[in-house]
């Protein structure tokens, strides 16, 4: 058994690459949409079969572990949705939030290129579409970008392209917090105007304005501050809520209302 677990860890990218190679010669060959939608589709559900057969490897000898955890998980989201539902005000905007939860299993998760991504065992079979926002029990993780019939793959926050709207909860300040390809623990807050009175410690959470995400998941907490003689703004930089070294199970968030929303800011 060990054998085996040590020559999947160490061939897995390259049994990808010889997958993921084939299917590119027949996209190359054809420029159709349709038919890059489904090689997408296609190698989304083989690497995504892979990661699966090597985490259930891996899960055996876990497996008492990631149980035990899954379930304090659970727990604590549990406690946190119901905070958070108890925080709406009857006859207030909030108050049609309509919130479900997907939990999965997370079976592969880059953290060393500056655009990572977290690959999921659940997809269009389990509810799961494009576009929805992606949680833990410690705060947020990404948001879907792609979707098969069994599996999802999530922009991580750890995504230089991934811009997240947030709020410093002390001062009700609005803000965005982006990774900078650096420390996996840690991310930049941007526009925060000097005048803003901050300090270390201070908590990130989602805002409001956020249509992936319910308001004031955790984010992070600040943990230095600096001024740039050349911009209007702090350069701010925070610990990161969650630890994407460790990351094992995650929730994908469904407001069943959201497309009623979108739909309704986009009339002209």
């Amino acid at each position: 058994m060990r054998n085996l677990l040590k020559f999947i860890s160490r061939y897995n990218y390259s049994i990808i690459f010889f997958l993921l190679l084939s299917f590119s010669v027949l996209l190359i060959s054809n420029e159709s949409f349709i038919l890059r939608t489904e090689y997408f589709n296609s190698s989304n559900y083989i690497s995504g079969s892979f990661f699966k057969a090597q985490n259930n490897i891996l899960s055996y000898f876990l497996l008492g572990k990631k149980n035990e955890k899954l379930e304090t998980e659970n727990l604590r989201l549990t406690n946190e949705l119901m905070k958070l539902k108890s925080k709406i005000k009857p006859d207030s905007s909030a108050d049609r939030l309509d919130l479900n939860i997907i939990s999965a299993q997370v079976i592969n998760n880059s953290l060393n290129k500056s655009r990572n991504y977290i690959t999921i065992d659940k997809g269009l079979n389990h509810g799961i579409e494009i576009n929805l926002g992606v949680i833990s029990s410690n705060g947020v993780i990404g948001k879907v970008k792609y979707v098969s019939d069994n599996f999802s793959t999530i922009i991580s926050l750890l995504n230089t392209s991934f811009f997240l709207s947030t709020v410093i909860k002390e001062t009700e300040t609005l803000s965005s917090v982006n990774w900078d390809a650096e420390d996996p623990k840690r991310a930049k807050l941007l526009y925060v105007p000097k005048h803003i009175p901050l300090e270390v410690g201070f908590s990130v959470v989602t805002s409001s304005f956020d249509s992936l995400f319910p308001k004031d998941i955790n984010v992070g907490k600040i943990s230095s501050i600096n001024e740039d003689v050349n911009s209007n703004y702090y350069d701010i930089e925070i610990i990161l809520s969650e630890d994407f070294y460790s990351i094992s199970n995650v929730y994908v968030v469904m407001d069943s209302l959201k497309a009623e929303k979108i739909k309704l800011e986009m009339l002209d």
